[in-house]
């Protein structure tokens, strides 16, 4: 099918590059606009508003998150929405990545991953209640799972020790 990609408009490039760090709200907000000029308001008032939070992402620190994000997590499907991307707005760099590979780690019965990417972070985690096999593997620092489930360099997140939704449900151990 001839189906021509257009280009992204300046609201569709601003909600997927800030998609991370708004809150539900906010999101909402910023699609309910419709001319360029009312997001570029809405971006001025959203980062003055942060400017002023002791402690929170900068409009600076975040366009370099951005920056390094687009060139080392680019999503395959281009809508500029990869798990890997997402958590890098949200968190920042990681302490450390490591990678793993496999050449097929079974992952419940029709499924096996070639490639897993942990990446750690230094704050104290959040727990998930249930058990996973992450627990084992770094118990008590905030991380984040992503596998490689087809070989084809697409990580999909399959853990987060901050977030549940976040956590894919063959990574619970089954008793």
């Amino acid at each position: 099918s001839g189906c021509s990609m257009a280009p992204k408009t300046f609201k569709e490039i601003t909600l997927d590059d800030l998609y991370p760090v708004l809150t539900e709200g906010e999101y909402q907000a910023l699609r309910m606009l419709d001319t360029d000029d009312q997001i570029s308001k809405y971006l001025e008032q959203y980062w003055q508003e942060r400017d002023s939070i002791p402690g929170a992402l900068t409009k600076e620190e975040y366009k370099l998150r951005l920056t390094y994000a687009n060139e080392h997590y680019p999503d395959r499907r281009m809508d500029g929405r990869s798990d890997r991307k997402r958590i890098y707005l949200q968190y920042g760099p990681p302490v450390s990545i490591m990678k793993k590979e496999f050449s097929d780690l079974k992952f419940e019965t029709f499924s096996t991953i070639k490639s897993l990417e942990i990446w750690l972070y230094a704050s104290p985690a959040g727990m998930s209640s249930l058990p996973t096999y992450a627990d084992e593997i770094y118990p008590g620092e905030m991380r984040f799972m992503f596998g490689d489930i087809t070989g084809n360099g697409n990580y999909q997140i399959l853990f987060s020790s901050e977030d549940g939704k976040d956590i894919d449900s063959r990574m619970y151990k089954h008793r």
